[in-house]
């Protein structure tokens, strides 16, 4: 999955996303968190090498040699950039956790108050909807789509007007190689290079090669061999 749509009813909305959280914590799904900054490496000898860039007020040395002991590993290096836990360390060693997105949307606001409404709508990753009334629906559309990290980005023939109807779709950070991919698998192997209109551009058109990484409606022209 890209994501989580987590769908609540907004009078008993804490008590379900608590309950639910839990359930896909349980089942090593962490909503709304990033892969910890930790370096980890599993030796065949040399004990445990610990270092940390930052201060660990939660977590040590000697706590990590226990936590690895009980997976009976004995050597390993681990460089620590971030602050962390325990809890985040033994999820670094299980190594299969999956971080995703998740957004909470807070269905029902039309048997609420006016007050709980604003509430739910202050918490983070948070949409308040009623899909009875149709309240709220283009806001959800937009956090969806900021959620799943979407970019557009439009094409653009030789000797013809950019074409505006319909955008490829592309995740945040796509390349001129990735717009390649998703017009011909085989298109990248005939690549010259592209002219691309738009923010990512240093001046328009900028002349750039397949590693040129894409912003939001950015316009591009491929041209090949």
């Amino acid at each position: 999955a890209d994501m989580i749509l987590m769908m609540l009813d907004a009078s008993k909305a804490e008590i379900q996303q608590k309950l639910l959280t839990k359930e896909l914590e349980d089942v090593g799904i962490r909503l709304n968190k990033r892969v910890p900054d930790v370096s980890y490496k599993v030796m065949t000898a040399g004990g445990l090498s610990f270092s940390s860039t930052v201060p660990l007020p939660d977590f040590n040395e000697s706590l990590a040699k226990k936590i690895l002991a009980s997976y009976k590993i004995h050597h390993a290096q681990i460089v620590i950039r971030e602050t962390i836990n325990a809890d985040q360390f033994i999820d670094l060693i299980e190594g299969n956790r999956k971080y995703l997105p998740c957004l909470y949307v807070c269905n029902k606001i039309d048997n609420i108050y006016l007050d709980e409404v604003d509430y739910l709508a202050h918490l983070p990753h948070t949409v308040v909807t009623s899909i009875k009334m149709g309240w709220n629906i283009d806001y959800f559309l937009y956090q969806l789509w900021e959620h799943l990290d979407f970019v557009r980005v439009y094409t653009k023939p030789k000797g013809s007007k950019p074409s505006f109807e319909k955008p490829l779709i592309l995740r945040r950070g796509a390349t001129i190689e990735t717009v390649c991919h998703s017009i011909h698998r085989d298109f990248a192997k005939k690549f010259k290079y592209a002219l691309v209109w738009g923010t990512s551009a240093k001046h328009a058109p900028q002349r750039v090669g397949l590693t040129h990484i894409l912003d939001e409606c950015d316009v591009v022209q491929l041209m090949s061999y």
